[in-house]
């Protein structure tokens, strides 16, 4: 996991993990919980999403409730990363624990910078974003575990497979 590419998709602050993916959107049904993503917020976003995009927000992104359906998907619609200002710490954690890369900017005002539409790359070996037009954005570093569960694709890929099969 070296370079993330895809379109920027921009979002504000606060942006809510029931705004992500609807309550009415829950179900064991891939199909219904793909299709569930941003559905409440924008009913014809879902369909425009590419594999690899890249979902970009403000402070607060994912604030709300535990519920893992939105980190789920966002993972079936293939969204390859999001960066924000911050994140709310459950959004995270279940994200980092699905494989999802959750960056953040080292300087909030660079969100502005981006617009809705370009294509980004992101590159983990030093921690940018960009964009289509040669901006280059500084990105935090993550911690070196996060790292590590990324590249895993989840943190339950790092168990041994004897651990799996319990």
């Amino acid at each position: 996991m070296n370079i993330i590419q895809g379109r920027a998709w921009l979002f504000g602050d606060n942006l809510n993990t029931d705004v992500i993916h609807p309550p009415n959107c829950y179900s064991l049904d891939p199909v219904v919980v793909r299709q569930g993503l941003f559905s409440k917020f924008d009913p014809t976003l879902q369909a425009r999403l590419k594999s690899g995009d890249i979902l970009v927000g403000g402070k607060n992104f994912g604030c709300g409730s535990s519920r893992e359906t939105s980190i789920r998907s966002l993972l079936l619609n293939d969204i390859g990363a999001i960066v924000a200002v911050d994140f709310a710490r459950i959004f995270f954690r279940n994200a980092t624990n699905n494989g999802l890369p959750c960056l953040q900017f080292a300087n909030a005002e660079d969100r502005q910078k981006l617009a809705e539409g370009e294509t980004v790359s992101i590159s983990f070996n030093d921690w940018t974003l960009t964009s289509e037009t040669g901006l280059t954005i500084p990105l935090t570093p993550a911690g070196s575990f996060v790292r590590k569960i990324w590249s895993a694709g989840g943190l339950l890929n790092l168990l041994p497979d004897s651990a799996k099969d319990a």
